[in-house]
């Protein structure tokens, strides 16, 4: 057993993030959070009213690491990882290792921020990230993005596509979420639901009847933004 880890936040490999923050930030009221590069891919991240945090990824410097556009070259846009905030890195992965869910890239050199990963094929069907995060300078948002919206909506529910249920599960339940009567795993902090269906869908509750209207028609109705590949819920 390992203490509960922190659902941090949920990422998306889009192609440019910027067609899709007039929808996460304006329209939903994102809060912008952090955003950095390294070879291979860049990351703006928005934090909404339960603390839960959406990170957008997007492809940079190819040439030196092209795993995120390679992502995209398979299947476009879409959900790439979770990412699981722990305590202790090395007793993480330990942990996770020991219930049968190795992991990959494990990375201490930075002070700041220290991760590893579980495959999807052994973490069910979604790539997971761990990581054991220091006090570290954020940059400052940049120049032209748009107005927070007047409410900052709740990202309150994440839909997992999985190709092997029990183990994404049984991964979940490692890292602390606890399943309740709706077939779901909750998790600490921001309460967050994990669910398992068909496909990757984002839930959105607090969002305002006008937000709603304009990009689904009526409430709990999905809609998919084609920059974004997952569905999206608005209630």
């Amino acid at each position: 057993m390992m203490p509960p880890a922190l659902l941090d936040h949920v990422s998306i490999a889009v192609t440019d993030a910027r067609p899709v923050w007039p929808l996460f930030r304006g329209q939903l009221g994102g809060e912008w959070a952090i955003s950095g590069s390294a070879p291979g891919f860049r990351f703006s991240t928005l934090r909404y009213a339960n603390g839960m945090c959406l990170e957008l990824l997007e492809p940079h410097r190819t040439d030196e690491n092209p795993f995120v556009e390679r992502f995209l070259s398979r299947g476009g846009p879409g959900l790439h990882h979770l990412t699981f905030k722990v305590a202790d890195l090395s007793a993480a992965v330990e942990a996770v290792t020991a219930a049968g869910y190795p992991c990959f890239g494990v990375r201490t050199v930075d002070p700041f921020w220290s991760e590893a990963f579980i495959h999807p094929k052994d973490a069910g069907g979604t790539l997971v990230q761990l990581a054991q995060a220091g006090p570290a300078p954020l940059p400052a948002a940049p120049d032209d993005l748009p107005p927070a919206g007047a409410t900052t909506a709740v990202l309150r529910a994440v839909t997992l596509p999985a190709t092997e249920e029990a183990r994404a599960v049984g991964l979940l339940r490692l890292l602390g979420g606890q399943v309740t009567g709706m077939g779901e795993l909750i998790f600490r902090g921001s309460d967050v639901r994990i669910r398992i269906g068909a496909s990757a869908r984002l839930e959105f509750t607090g969002t305002d009847a006008v937000t709603r209207v304009a990009y689904a028609g009526s409430a709990g109705i999905p809609f998919r933004d084609p920059h974004l590949g997952v569905d999206i819920v608005l209630t």
